[in-house]
């Protein structure tokens, strides 16, 4: 998996979406795509735009416009200013776990889906296994866009997190 930062939007046709929700602030429009145990988020004020996306190594990704592209592993923090229009800062964490800690992180995370945010669970590949999820909770203020995204992959006990901001510059 790697973690790609864009400047300008992206075709919705370059990824096999489950889930979309579309965010609207007076000085701002936002998307939240969930993929694969992926996601995209897409920040955009008038003509600027700055995408977040999280998916695997396939090579299907333009390479025009593509500010960052980094592999999910480990702890990483970045950071993007576009002048007069966005700015961007995260940090990902790849956290790799015993079963009992991932069971008992992937009950937690779950049952957070009943309070808030977009939560999509897919098909585990084996009976089994917990079932592979994205949880993504996010604060939409009038100047800026929080999300936390959590990703469940089951067969590596892993979870991957990312914190983004994004704020009108």
């Amino acid at each position: 998996m790697r973690l790609y930062i864009y400047d300008r939007a992206l075709h919705p046709e370059l990824f096999e979406i489950h889930h979309e929700r579309r965010i609207s602030a007076d000085h701002y429009q936002a998307t939240i795509w969930v993929t694969k145990c992926s996601h995209v988020i897409g920040f955009f004020r008038d003509d600027a735009a700055m995408l977040e996306v999280t998916a695997n190594d396939t090579g299907i990704l333009p390479q025009r416009g593509m500010v960052a592209d980094m592999p999910l592993r480990g702890e990483h923090e970045f950071q993007h200013n576009q002048p007069d229009a966005i700015s961007y800062m995260m940090n990902f964490q790849v956290e790799k776990m015993s079963a009992a800690v991932f069971s008992a992180t992937h009950a937690d995370i779950a049952a957070q889906r009943r309070k808030r945010g977009i939560y999509v669970p897919f098909d585990p590949s084996s009976s089994e296994q917990l079932n592979p999820f994205s949880y993504i909770s996010y604060v939409a203020r009038s100047h800026e866009l929080q999300v936390f995204t959590y990703h469940a992959i089951p067969e590596s006990f892993a979870f991957i997190r990312t914190q983004s901001v994004f704020e009108l510059a």
